[in-house]
């Protein structure tokens, strides 16, 4: 890469990632030690107790206690560690956001829960959260799972099991594969005190000793496989007890001597603030799912200049140069850079709201921006496969396993379309800005206009926004079947508010780079609102806004992509993903037919 194009991509990547690039720069060094190499042959091997050691290898320097309440610097490990290892990515998710962070969170760490901290801390122990149940997955607030208060014995819970669908499911309960670990749980389940029910809490529970058997009244049974090499399981709880400190509570709840309940969550939204680390949680995942979208078109584009095909006038020519393929990358190299910033826009509004990062503006745009980052990951993946043609199919080169981390990624913390559907409801809400005529002025659109195709994003939200809030109110019906009328809409209005949004903060802040990377952007911006006219137009039809144009979508189409070609090893060298990182046949000073064939000497 030239200087010239080094200060580009360099540009680019705090464009991207803000304060995230020195962050991700710092995991990359630590990522590129020799327990991260690929055995490309054994690569589906034990891929699950590969990533158990290799977590163990990163606690000396995890510093568990500042990263977990340091939002940028969390969520860049997970996306460095995600793109080396999506296995090792994942169990980082259990392990430092959820089990570490909620325990690190208690306003009183003694007893049982500075045991467990020890432990888990010094690599003892490791964690799981335990949360959805086979009968209830986002349906936080109809959990099952009882925790009934017994005052004698000094106090403590009681946890069971109540009925089938309140069997705990996916949680990573299992006994670890490592010799000598033991496992805590975080167990959510329905406070009961005095008879009554006083709603959703974490409990810290022992679910396996270090020598791998179960403790009493504690049965597992680890699903069977999938894609990612997780320890998933199913969980049932009968007349498991736990100590009164087992009670877990970031308001420092727990019950007096009186059996009084002393700073309980608050009751509005309160199983959503009970479990305040998956907040967190999403806004991994969901930029989890963006790094794997970078992750495979940086291995997509790396493959692209080693691999030539026969040209039609005679001779050989890069893949990357001809248009059929290149043009698909440069689409998905776009659309990624809006999820990307989707998620930018996502931490920098949790780290702003220092009032409640728990209300629903903010839990809507953290929903909103998974199920953006998780559609756009399964077709970012889906090109990259396609056009690595053979080569894509192998664990080895990654791509597969990206694609089954971006399957558990659409499902963890909140099944994507359920969380963005939820998002859409509350939206309903919102005032109608919408009038006939409102925007009849909008200005031309055309291949240098990136602010017109920005106005016109913000005037299709507007105006579907308009016909949800009418579908909704002109079903005279119960309030289900008013939503039944209008989900469709409602979701496009949040997708399309996401998106302007993701690409508004994009340009404002690729207005502070210097003149060359701003036109970059700008044409990433252009090419962007062309193919969501493409692809969204009819939505505005009968009387919605349009793009003024005044030449074909697919002509200005192609003028765009000829005029990215030349930037599209910049475009990827911004995701910062230094060569060798992913240990692909792809990244070496050699071709990858060069790697390939020195196997067999």
């Amino acid at each position: 890469m030239s200087t010239n194009s080094s200060e580009t991509a360099n540009n680019l990547a705090v464009l991207l990632f803000g304060n995230r690039h020195a962050a991700s720069k710092r995991w990359n060094k630590l990522f590129s030690d020799p327990v991260f190499e690929q055995n490309w042959w054994a690569a589906k091997e034990r891929p699950g107790d590969r990533a158990y050691e290799r977590y163990m290898w990163l606690l000396p320097y995890l510093q568990a206690t500042e990263i977990t309440s340091d939002l940028s610097e969390l969520v860049a490990l997970h996306e460095q560690a995600t793109i080396v290892d999506p296995h090792f990515g994942s169990l980082l998710t259990v392990q430092v956001n959820l089990v570490l962070g909620t325990l690190l969170e208690q306003h009183s760490r003694d007893g049982d829960v500075a045991a467990a901290l020890t432990e888990l801390l010094q690599g003892q122990a490791v964690g799981a959260y335990v949360l959805t149940e086979l009968g209830h997955g986002s349906d936080l607030n109809n959990l099952e799972t009882t925790a009934v208060y017994d005052p004698s014995d000094g106090g403590g819970f009681v946890l069971h099991t109540p009925t089938d669908t309140a069997a705990k499911f996916m949680g990573t309960t299992a006994p670890p594969p490592l010799p000598g670990v033991a496992r805590f749980g975080i167990v959510f389940a329905r406070l009961i005190l005095g008879g009554v029910d006083r709603g959703t809490y974490p409990f810290l529970v022992r679910l396996t000793n270090a020598d791998g058997t179960l403790r009493p009244g504690i049965t597992i049974r680890r699903l069977p496989e999938k894609g990612l090499g997780m320890d998933n399981s199913l969980t049932r709880f009968d007349g498991v007890r736990v100590s009164g400190e087992c009670l877990l509570s970031h308001t420092g709840t727990r019950i007096d001597e009186d059996g009084e309940l002393v700073s309980p969550i608050p009751s509005d939204n309160q199983a959503w603030r009970a479990i305040s680390r998956v907040r967190l949680g999403r806004l991994c995942i969901s930029a989890m799912a963006a790094a794997v979208s970078r992750a495979a078109l940086s291995i997509a584009v790396r493959h692209g200049t080693q691999r030539d095909i026969a040209s039609m006038a005679g001779g050989r020519v890069p893949l990357s140069e001809v248009p059929a393929h290149r043009d698909r990358l440069l689409d998905a190299v776009t659309d990624t850079y809006v999820a990307t910033s989707a998620v930018r826009l996502a931490i920098d509004a949790f780290e702003a709201a220092t009032d409640d990062e728990q209300a629903p503006p903010i839990t809507d745009l953290v929903s909103l921006t998974k199920h953006f980052t998780t559609s756009t990951a399964v077709h970012v993946c889906n090109e990259v496969r396609d056009r690595l043609g053979a080569q894509g199919v192998f664990a080895h080169n990654k791509v597969v396993e990206y694609r089954d981390l971006r399957d558990a990624a659409a499902t963890a913390e909140g099944d994507s379309y359920v969380i963005a559907l939820q998002a859409a409801y509350r939206r309903l809400s919102l005032p109608d800005e919408w009038t006939p005529g409102c925007l009849d002025n909008l200005q031309p659109c055309d291949i240098d206009t990136p602010d017109s195709w920005l106005e016109w994003m913000a005037a299709r939200e507007l105006y579907l926004q308009h016909r949800a809030l009418e579908a909704y109110k002109n079903t005279a019906s119960d309030r289900q079947t008013r939503w039944d009328s209008a989900y469709h809409l409602a979701l496009a209005a949040a997708e399309a508010h996401l998106v302007y949004r993701a690409v508004k903060a994009l340009a404002d802040h690729a207005s502070r780079l210097p003149v060359g990377p701003r036109r970059v952007v700008e044409n990433i911006i252009t090419l962007f609102g062309i193919r969501q006219c493409l692809a969204h137009g009819a939505a505005m039809l009968p009387d919605g806004p349009f793009p003024k144009t005044s030449r074909p979508l697919p002509d200005m189409l192609t003028e765009v992509h000829d005029l990215l070609a030349p930037h599209l090893l910049d475009l990827v060298g911004a995701f910062d993903i230094p060569t060798g990182l992913l240990r692909t046949p792809f990244e070496a000073t050699n071709t990858f037919v060069t790697q390939y064939t020195n196997t067999l000497s």
